[in-house]
Formats: C-alpha cells, structure tokens, sequence
C-alpha cells in the first residue's frame, strides 16, 4: 500500500528559506514526508522590520535571520499576528502539520492541523532530564540572558546563561560552549532554532557535556507521528 504523502509546513519568525534548518531536518523526517517553507517576515525587509517594531520594557526579544543571510531583532508581540497568518496559510494550502522553528514563549495559536511549539517541548524534556540539576543554556543575545532566566525558572529549571548568535557570530558559539566547562551541570540547551548540528557538535566538544538542539528534538517527535 503507497502511503499517501504528507505536507509538513516549516515556519521561521524570519524569512524563507531556511537552507540552515532543512539541510539539519530533512534526514531526520520520512520519505513520504513533504517540506513547504513559510517566514512570518517574507513579506517585509530588515528596514521596515526596524522601523515597525518599538521595544519597551519586559518586552520578549526574539531574532532571526533574514533572507540576505543577517538578522532582525524584534518583540514577540510584533511577530506573533504575522506569524498566525502563517499557520493559517498553511493549512489553507494543504499543510498536515506545521512546525514553528522558534524556541520563544507564545500565547496560544489556532489551528486545525497538528501544531509543534518548541519551547513548552523541549522545556519539559529538559526539565525531566535535568532532574534537579543546573543546566547550561546559550541564547543569541546577551539581552535575552535575564528573559531566559526567568523563563526556565518557570519550567523549574535553574540555568547558567552565555550569548552567541548563530547568524553574526557562529565563530563564538564554541567560545560560548567552552564558558561551561568545568562547571556542574547536566546539559547544554542551544535556545534558538538557528544553532545548527554544527554547532551542538561544536559545544558539546568545546563544553564537555551533552548538547540539546531544540530543531532536531521536535522534527524527532513529528517523525514518530508521520511514521
């Protein structure tokens, strides 16, 4: 019997499309299993991105990477009606699930289809795992080092926190990794869809302890769904 093919919609909170994502999840995912790229920012430029979006205190900061292969730093309440239009576009053309490749903190999305949200996943599997113990986390910025703090105390998870971005300064992430060592902890999470395999094998080298790479974990569980 020929399995009816499946349409898995990939969607960045920046633009597509995202060669540096799919070429880590591609392997990961079934045969029968198609990827449609959609960026809740395809629409806009870097400059409009920056003109747009105002910053005020306690405000989520998120970033991503832009078609021109920079960046654009912005709030979670700017991205996130842009990034429904997304999910409902989507489905409107045929998606079975769709996977939002962004580790922030969201409000609830509507969907109809099968929705994959990395943060709350990959938080409650890091919180099991730790069991109590710190853990080492690497954001791009180092102005999300206090949001992440307090995000994965309420996961119930104590961290130590270093900043790299893995679209400007990927050459850092190791540097980033090796600020771990020697410390006690029970893993490394790279906090940002854009770190790469590359680059978990970078950290987990430069640090000396296991590495989560939130991309492959969620494309992982999706693959157990499409089997």
């Amino acid at each position: 019997m020929v399995k009816k093919q499946k349409i898995l919609a990939a969607l960045t909170i920046g633009q597509s499309p995202r060669d540096d994502i799919t070429r880590d999840i591609l392997p990961l995912l079934p045969p029968d299993v198609k990827v449609r790229e959609y960026g809740a920012l395809d629409d806009w430029t870097e400059a409009e991105v920056a003109a747009r979006c105002s910053f005020s205190e306690g405000d989520e900061i998120l970033i991503s990477r832009m078609r021109g292969g920079g960046q654009a730093r912005f709030t979670a309440r700017f991205i996130i009606p842009l990034v429904q239009a997304k999910i409902d576009q989507a489905e409107r053309e045929g998606a079975d699930a769709t996977i939002l490749f962004c580790t922030g903190a969201f409000p609830p999305f509507h969907h109809r289809k099968i929705f994959l949200e990395p943060e709350p996943i990959f938080h409650a599997v890091a919180e099991k795992l730790a069991d109590g113990q710190k853990i080492g986390v690497i954001v791009p910025l180092p102005e999300q080092i206090p949001q992440a703090r307090a995000i994965w105390k309420k996961s119930g998870v104590e961290i130590a926190a270093a900043a790299a971005s893995p679209y400007l300064e990927s050459e850092k992430v190791r540097s980033a990794g090796q600020s771990f060592s020697g410390q006690k902890l029970a893993f490394i999470v790279l906090d940002c869809m854009g770190f790469s395999a590359e680059m978990k094998h970078a950290v987990q080298e430069a640090g000396g302890f296991p590495v989560i790479l939130p991309r492959t974990l969620v494309v992982r569980i999706l693959s157990e769904l499409f089997t």
